[in-house]
Order: structure tokens, then C-alpha cells, then sequence
């Protein structure tokens, strides 16, 4: 079928709000533009954004051909209960937002103008444990094909190697019109190049085509090789119907002596947990913003993602098939026991056979994907809510759709309060206590062929005693156990890898990575509005290094350079009450104007044995690195703070001068054509281009040629709307995103009070 972009010519409105619609474009984001309060029903799980019922209308231009066709809608993501009218009559309801799902529309056709009616609900709150955002904030497409046709999701292809050669087999499912005497299957693949490297066919009545591959690559995190199987349905000979899909040669298994094997080879998974969000565009899914998070993780040192706690965007599985990133693919984050009044277990019951298959269907020929996750955190996971039968038939469900991945679960620990889950990730049991955990996990993972493990390692060792033909993964870790935990998955084949809760940050489970210095700072795991955001993560909202990155990068020995992070003097040896999620509050800045002569502490990330510390040349001392961590006592004078570990690594901060300037910096320089975006950074820095990390001035962004999508820093707290056209910085850093129209360029002007106006232009090539 004609997959056909419907992105456009939509427009929206409220419920119950009097007035004509909004012109908008796909993906929309509402939540994202609204102001945010205290008294948002989201509450501070949802970052205190508001959510409301947003209609979707748009009109379709009926052809005479198109009522000779099928003609399906199909939606990426819309949030939340969805439901789709054509001319008032009810084609498909969709309750969970991050279901791709069909609106058949061949039915209900007629020749001439019809009217499109998308209605949301995402108004009763709270409905989840982070933010979802609201409306259809994934693309939208359009499939056009004959009525015997390959269904939607109806090739896959899986491989298999047989000594140095490869067999690809594709299986086709066809519509009940394709059935029928004369029709065929033909099936090829090509390279990167377009070049045809294996053609065969079979009659439409078999299910599968068998095609044998020599000299291929494989597909690994380092070679993400990309071939693309063609599956041309005929009839009497003549082609009526094709498809085509990506994917990579490459074979998943376990091994107890070896661990995790791909290709028949031995990898650990150097993973981090993301959310569905985009940051400062809130849940909108542009492919350039999925493609981004992807490329973020590759930068900084992660192999694989897990996608917490629910189906991924598209975007963002391909741009992990192209970069070389392994996806460990999660189905939801509850079953039939809520852990919010308006989640998804109202509708778990009815729904998960068809959601859980959707998700499958739709995302099976992805090479990235490793693992398929039935479930995070589950209540039911100590047998509760049938938690023991439902674990082995979605187990079932899966293998039935595609038997050539690993199936897990993140579990957290079962402790006395068994259905409190956030008490559960740091409780830990004692000498008199049952093993809650080992006993009423048991049965809730025999079906799986790893368990996931979140905040458990300390386990991990006792466990594999335990459960000698268990594999391990850790599927949520925090960055200050990183170094143990890291150790034991080297040190033990069946600890297949770790993902770090999180990798990048996301908006709501507002400050579950908080400091507090004083009692009344803190009131639990989240914070008091006007938070906004996790801040436990790797890199922050503007896609930068937070301290802790550096020190994972220590950790998992595949530093460059080495971190240098500075307590501030102010609170010279008092690191104050750390969440469990959060580190130690560090800058990487020595810029301290207030407290010269004053003592001061700095850390340094090193995987060495030893760190010499020097500041403006002169030796301050030498330090053993306790777990990656060599910390120094100075006192704070001005100039060049620098490190050398005993492996020759260096890495050094600077004060920066006394003169302001904008330094901008962006992610293209041309893109080649509407709808794509352009991620700008705006620092202040000295002349020399030295950050200034605490001037906190506002930021300006003018836009010509383009549209400012969102704009904001990486401040957690920030009461400013990513919706308007300037941010106070933070820590010395702006953002600005901007998508493209049609014109020939886009020139954004750069303005700060006190500092010269900067200008950069990017140009279409197309």
C-alpha cells in the first residue's frame, strides 16, 4: 500500500469551547503550550502541566478511484483516548496513547468531501507517572492500495545464519481479497545501494519466502548495516500490490557460559532508560527530535535504550537501526492494578491482547530490538491480580508474533509494603525478613528469558545461587551505584548489561533527582512546584553532559578526557541529602568570584588508579580514585584548574574573563527542505569562549523563515514557558528549536540585555 504523509491541513479546538478550530500542523503537542500551575491536576508526577480534550478536524478529498481501494488512517500516537469519526459515524477508538493503531476507512467512503473528527481525552488526572503531553503528537499517515493487498505490518523478515552464508525467510500476511487462484509472492532484497542480493517468489496460498544471502554484513552496534526486503504481491502475473521494510542480518541468544550473544558473539549492554518526551517541545514526535535522543545516546557512550515505560515513536526505532543502538522495547508500565486513578489499567483487560500485538506487529523487523518487555514495575509481579498468568500469556502472545527476540520485565523490589513501588526501589531486606522478592518473583519469571532487575543488583550474586539458570539484566540502576554494579556485570556472563535510570532527562517525576541542603527544601520524592522535571539524568534537557556523565564514562572506561566537577564553596563539604536518583550537586565551572581564599572541593572522574590536581601550573596534590572519584581540598584563586590521571588523560576548567559575549552553536548548517529541525545553543561565554556558568541573564530568540518550536534551558525549576521566545540561562546555556518551512533560509537573531545581538542564517538546498 501508498504509505502518504497526513500531516497537514488540520486544525484543533476544546471541547466545550465555543469558537472555530486552530490551524495546526502534525505532531501537536497541547499540553506543551499551556501554562503551567500548582494546582495542576497532572500534579507533580506530570511536571504541573495542564491537559485538556482536544478535537482534531480535517477534511478528505474522496476521489472515485479512492472508493475502489482500501483506504486506512494510520496513528502513530495520539494522547489519550482517541476516537475517529468520518462524517460523525465511529471508524476506531484507541484508549492507550502510545498505541499505533488503524481507523479503516474503506467502509464508510464516498465520493466527494468528507469531514475527519480525531476526539481526545486526557483532561482526568492524574493518569500517569510522568508527562504524556496530550493530543495526536505522533504523525499521521494515510495508506492507499488495492483490496487484495499485503496488510499493514504484513511483511517480516527474520534471519538466521548458517556458517558464513545467511537465510532470510519473509513472511507476507494478505488481505481475504488476495487469496485467490493465480496470485503470487516475489520477494527481494537489496544493499544501502539499491543493488539486489537475493530474489525468489512462492504461491500467495504459503506463508513464507525463503531467500539464502551470501556476503553480507551483519548488523552490531558498530555496523549497522541496513538491507531492505520488497514483497510484490501478483496476480495472473502482473504486480497489484507491494512492500517494502528495513532491516539487518543478526541473531540474538543466550549462552551461561558467555552471556548475551549477538552474531554468535559475546556484548554487555551499556544502556539508558528515555521517555517518550522531546524536552523543551514537550511530547511532540518530530523525526529529527527522535533521531536527536538517538544520536545523544550514541555521542555518550550507551549502546542500547530501553524505552520506559511503553512503545516507542517510529523515528526513534529507525534512527537506532541506523546509528547502532540496541532497544530493549517495553509494552507498558501497568496491568490491572493502577498506580494512578486514570492510567492505563482501566482498559489493560480488554485491551492488552490487541495493544500488545500491535505493538509487535509494528515494530519486529527492527534490528535494534533485542529484548520486548511485557511490563515495568508490574504490582501483579508477586503473583497478585493473576500477575503469575498473565506474565506467561503475554510471554505466549509474544513468541506466537516473533520467537527470535528475548522477552523481559523490569521488577522492582517486593518488600512488606508490596504494592508501594517507589518504597519498593530502595527498600532492602533484613537478616530476619522473608526474601519477599526471591519467593513471590519466582513463578512471575519462569516465562521470560531474562529478569530485569531495577535498583536489584545487590542481588545479583545471591540470585545466580539461587536460580542457576537465570540471566540477569539490569534494567533501572542509579548512577551513584554505578560503579558496583558495573564490576558485576563484567565480572558475570549472565548479567547481560545495565540501564541507567535515566539517560536523558524528561519532564514530570518532577526533582525525583533533588539536593536538599535545609528540611523544609524537601517533601518526599518529588518536588514542590514550579518544578518541572526529573533532573536525574546523564544529559540534560538541552542535550549536554551533567556531571554524572562523566563519571559513568569513568565507569565504563571509555573516557576521553577526564571531568573535573567542582563543589560550589558555599557548601564546602556538605554534598546535603541526595535522593536516591540524584549526585552529588557539582559544576563543571571554577568561577567563584565571592569566595576567593575561601576552601573549596573538587572531584575528579578517572578510572586511573591516581589524579594530580593542578591550579595555574602549580601542584596541588595527588590522590588515589576511590570507585572512579578522586576528590581535592584547595582553596578557590582564579585561573586554570587542571587534571592528569596516572593513564595520561587531562582535562582542565578556566575562569572565564570579564568580558560577555553569545556563542551559538547548532546542529546543521542547511537542511533540505519543510519540517525539519534545527536545535540552536545559545552560551554565554567570555571572548575566548569560556562558559559562563552563572550568568543566568534572558535569552532571546527572533525567527524568519522558520517557526520557533520551544525554547528553554535545562533548569529544573524554571517557571518559564518552553512556548515563548526567551529563557534565562542556565547554567550559562539557552535552546531554541526551530522547524523549517518552505522558504529559501531561516535567520535567527540572537538577543541578551548587556551583550551584542548574533545572527545565524541556515540555507535550504533544495
Amino acid at each position: 500500500m501508498k504509505r502518504i504523509s497526513f500531516n497537514d491541513g488540520w486544525s484543533y479546538r476544546i471541547w466545550g469551547v465555543p469558537g472555530g478550530g486552530t490551524s495546526v500542523l502534525i505532531p501537536h503537542d497541547y499540553s506543551v503550550q499551556l501554562l503551567r500551575s500548582a494546582g495542576a491536576k497532572s500534579g507533580n508526577a506530570g511536571g504541573f502541566f495542564e491537559n485538556d480534550n482536544v478535537i482534531y478536524d480535517k477534511e478528505l478529498h474522496v476521489t472515485p478511484e479512492m472508493l475502489e481501494e482500501r483506504v486506512i488512517l494510520e496513528f502513530e500516537g495520539i494522547m489519550a483516548n482517541a476516537q475517529v469519526y468520518l462524517d460523525d459515524v465511529l471508524v476506531a477508538k484507541q484508549y492507550n496513547g502510545y498505541t499505533t493503531f488503524h481507523a479503516d476507512l474503506t467502509p464508510f467512503l464516498r465520493e466527494g468531501t468528507q469531514k475527519l473528527r480525531i476526539n481526545t481525552a486526557n483532561d482526568a488526572q492524574p493518569a500517569s507517572r510522568w508527562y504524556t503531553g496530550c493530543g495526536m503528537y505522533r504523525p499521521v499517515w494515510l495508506l492507499r492500495g488495492p483490496k487484495a493487498c499485503i496488510e499493514p505490518w504484513g511483511l517480516f523478515v527474520t534471519t538466521r545464519q548458517e556458517g558464513q552464508n545467511w537465510l532470510a525467510q519473509a513472511e507476507v500476511s494478505l488481505s481475504e481479497e488476495a487469496r485467490q487462484a493465480g496470485a503470487a509472492l516475489r520477494c527481494r532484497i537489496t544493499d544501502v545501494n539499491g543493488r539486489c542480493i537475493a530474489e525468489a517468489a512462492a504461491p500467495a496460498g504459503g506463508t513464507a519466502v525463503t531467500l539464502p544471502v551470501s556476503g553480507v554484513t551483519a548488523w552490531t552496534p558498530d555496523t549497522p548495516a541496513l538491507y531492505r526486503c520488497t514483497a510484490e504481491l501478483m496476480l495472473h502475473g502482473e504486480v497489484i500490490d507491494s512492500d517494502t521494510v528495513t532491516f539487518g542480518f543478526r541473531t540474538v541468544a543466550l549462552d551461561i557460559e558467555k552471556g548475551l550473544l549477538l552474531n554468535g558473539q559475546p556484548i554487555k549492554l551499556r544502556g539508558g532508560c528515555v521517555h517518550h518526551d522531546n524536552g523543551l517541545i514537550g511530547a511532540a514526535s518530530h523525526p529529527d527530535a527522535e533521531r536527536r535522543k538517538a544520536q545523544l545516546l550514541k555521542e555518550n557512550g550507551f549502546n542500547a535504550a530501553r524505552c520506559a515505560h511503553n512503545p516507542p515513536a517510529p523515528a526513534f526505532l529507525d534512527a537506532c537501526d541506523e546509528l547502532g543502538l540496541l532497544v530493549l522495547d517495553e509494552f507498558t508500565d501497568v496491568w490491572n492494578i493502577g498506580k494512578n486513578p486514570y492510567d492505563y489499567h482501566l482498559y489493560f483487560r480488554e485491551c492488552w491482547q490487541s495493544d500488545l500485538r500491535t505493538m509487535i506487529l509494528r515494530d519486529r523487523n527492527h534490528p535494534s530490538i533485542i529484548l520486548w518487555s511485557i511490563g515495568n514495575e508490574i504490582p501483579e509481579r508477586d503473583g497478585s491480580g493473576q500477575g503469575y498468568r498473565l506474565s506467561r500469556e503475554m510471554a505466549d502472545a509474544i513468541r506466537a508474533l516473533d520467537d527470535t527476540r528475548l522477552i523481559t520485565a523490569g521488577l522492582n523490589n517486593i518488600g512488606k509494603r508490596r504494592l508501594e513501588m517507589l518504597d519498593a526501589n530502595v527498600q532492602s531486606a533484613g537478616e530476619d525478613e522473608i526474601d519477599y522478592f526471591g519467593e513471590l518473583s519466582r513463578r512471575f519469571l519462569e516465562p521470560l528469558d531474562v529478569a530485569g532487575y531495577n535498583y536489584l543488583g545487590r542481588r545479583y550474586e545471591e540470585d545466580m545461587e539461587k536460580f542457576p539458570q537465570r540471566y540477569f539484566c539490569g534494567t533501572e540502576s542509579v548512577v551513584k551505584e554505578a560503579w558496583p554494579y558495573w564490576k558485576l556485570v563484567q565480572a558475570h556472563p549472565r548479567v547481560i548489561g545495565d540501564f541507567a535510570w535515566t539517560a536523558i532527562d524528561y519532564l514530570g517525576e518532577s526533582g525525583i533527582g533533588h539536593v536538599w541542603y535545609t528540611p523544609e527544601d524537601g517533601q518526599g520524592y518529588f518536588e514542590r512546584y514550579p518544578w518541572r522535571q526529573a533532573n536525574c539524568a546523564d544529559i540534560d534537557l538541552c542535550g549536554r553532559k551533567r556531571p554524572c556523565s562523566y563519571y559513568r564514562d569513568a565507569v565504563w572506561g571509555c573516557q576521553k578526557e577526564l571531568c573535573i566537577a567542582v563543589q560550589h564553596p558555599r557548601h564546602y563539604h556538605d554534598d546535603g541529602d541526595v535522593s536516591y536518583w540524584g549526585w552529588p550537586e557539582r559544576f563543571l565551572a571554577w568561577d567563584y568570584p565571592a569566595y576567593e581564599g575561601k576552601p573549596i572541593q573538587a572531584d575528579v572522574y578517572s578510572a586511573a588508579q591516581r589524579v594530580t590536581l593542578l591550579l595555574n601550573g602549580r601542584e596541588i596534590g595527588s590522590a588515589p580514585c576511590h570507585e572512579g572519584i578522586a576528590s581535592f581540598d584547595l582553596t578557590y584563586t582564579p585561573g586554570i584548574l587542571e587534571a592528569v590521571d596516572s593513564d595520561g588523560r587531562r582535562g582542565q576548567l578556566r575562569t572565564p574573563g570579564s568580558d560577555r559575549c553569545l556563542s551559538l552553536t547548532a546542529d546543521r548548517s542547511e537542511y533540505d527542505g519543510a519540517g525539519r529541525l534545527i536545535y540552536l545553543t545559545a552560551l554565554i561565554t567570555d571572548g575566548s569562549g569560556t562558559v559562563c556558568s552563572f550568568d543566568a541573564r534572558e535569552v532571546r530568540f527572533a525567527v524568519e523563515g522558520g517557526r520557533l518550536l520551544g525554547v528553554g534551558s535545562a533548569d529544573p525549576s524554571s517557571e518559564e514557558s518552553f512556548a515563548a521566545d526567551g529563557s534565562r540561562a542556565w547554567n550559562g546555556c539557552v535552546m531554541a528549536v526551530i522547524r523549517t518551512e518552505d522558504a529559501a533560509e531561516v535567520s535567527v537573531t540572537v538577543t541578551a540585555q548587556g551583550l551584542p545581538p548574533r545572527q545565524i542564517t541556515f540555507r535550504r538546498t533544495v
